[in-house]
Order: C-alpha cells, then structure tokens, then sequence
C-alpha cells in the first residue's frame, strides 16, 4: 500500500498554487483552502526573480503560510483585495514599478494603507536600513536572510493597524 494519498483523499482535493488558474497579472483566480495550521491570511510575495519569489514563497510555505505571488506588481492590487492579504513581501528592485515606490502607492490608498509591507533585496541589510528611514516601510530584509521571513511575517500579521 502506498503512502501517498488516494485520488479520493482530501488531501488530492487541494491543488498547489502553480496549477491554480490564473488571471492576466498572474494572480491565482481562487485562493486554495486556508488550512487550519495557517497563521494567519495569505502572504503576497511580489519578486521578478523566479528564483527569489520561489526561495520566499517555500519559507514561508514551509512556515505554515498561505503564499500568493506575483512576477510583478500588476495586479497586486486586485490579489490584496481578493485574497486579504495583511503582509506583503516586495522586491526592491524590479523593472516596472520599484518596490519602494510601490509601498509609497500603498500607504497612500485607504484600502491598502493597512498593510505590513517588508522591502525585500539582494543588497545587504546595512544597505537597506538606510532605506528603511526614506520610505514607510515596517521592515526591510536581505534576500541572504530569508530565514527571517516567517518571524518578520508573523509580526505584521498580529500588529493591529
């Protein structure tokens, strides 16, 4: 007998994000069942690095979270709104729109100003601290120290604003 679930198991039912169908942005149509050991809403993950937003998005899979990410800030609105994200993990540096730039969107929108929101960056955390002071940001972080996410994510999710 195998271990692996039957076709017929729960378990079967619950499909992982890459074969979610997606919209135009990328952003998954229906989010998949919040398990019951999930900490807290859905995480939005925002990197144009496939391999960044993949190490991001494992952690804090790994971690107990729900993740919905993103190849680029179109459409992030529309996954806030659709998923309740509370915490949103954003690249720094991307082509179309820069993470900082981005948050500065937020904090500006009444349905958005709400939102943890971690700079996320190749660059070291020195770096970053020096950006944390220019722009609204609850937390920045190297990409060197993703271990760190699940704990950075936890807080946010828990702080009322």
């Amino acid at each position: 007998m195998s271990d692996q679930p039957s076709s017929r198991s729960p378990a079967s039912r619950v499909r992982p994000l890459h074969e979610l169908p997606v919209d135009e942005a990328g952003a998954p149509l229906s989010a998949p069942p919040m398990s019951r050991t999930s900490p807290s809403a859905p995480v939005l993950v925002i990197d144009d690095s496939d391999i960044a937003r993949d190490e991001a998005s494992r952690v804090l899979r790994a971690a107990g979270y729900h993740v919905v990410a993103l190849p680029s800030p179109l459409g992030a609105t529309q996954a806030i709104v659709r998923h309740h994200a509370r915490v949103v993990v954003v690249d720094i540096f991307m082509p179309t729109i820069r993470g900082d730039r981005l948050l500065t969107l937020f904090r500006k929108n009444q349905r958005l100003g709400h939102l943890g929101v971690i700079l996320m960056s190749g660059h070291s955390e020195r770096e970053l601290e020096g950006l944390q002071l220019d722009v609204p940001a609850d937390a920045v972080l190297s990409k060197r120290h993703l271990d760190r996410l699940p704990a950075l994510v936890k807080r946010l999710a828990a702080r009322e604003r």
